[in-house]
């Protein structure tokens, strides 16, 4: 019932979880992503090899410092929280 009524905070295993699964899922959608606003040609492809490694990198660093913002949240809670 704790955790129904918000009485308690999603533990950080859960956190590591949804990261790697986010890590997994972001390359694809940056694929997606490149692809749909880019028409594969000859010409164009190391432009959008390259756009996809810019794209993968940047949304990996900011997907990794949420989650270290969050971990770090709830580090700070637990220890403010009084019994």
């Amino acid at each position: 019932m704790d955790f129904l009524s918000f009485k308690t905070m999603i533990s950080q295993e859960l956190l590591f979880i949804f990261y790697y699964m986010g890590a997994l899922f972001v390359p694809l959608f940056i694929y997606k992503y490149t692809k749909y606003f880019y028409k594969p040609v000859q010409q164009s492809m190391p432009k959008i090899f390259m756009l996809f490694i810019i794209l993968f990198v940047f949304m990996e660093l900011l997907w990794r410092m949420l989650f270290e913002f969050l971990i770090a949240f709830l580090q700070i809670r637990d220890a403010l929280v009084v019994v």
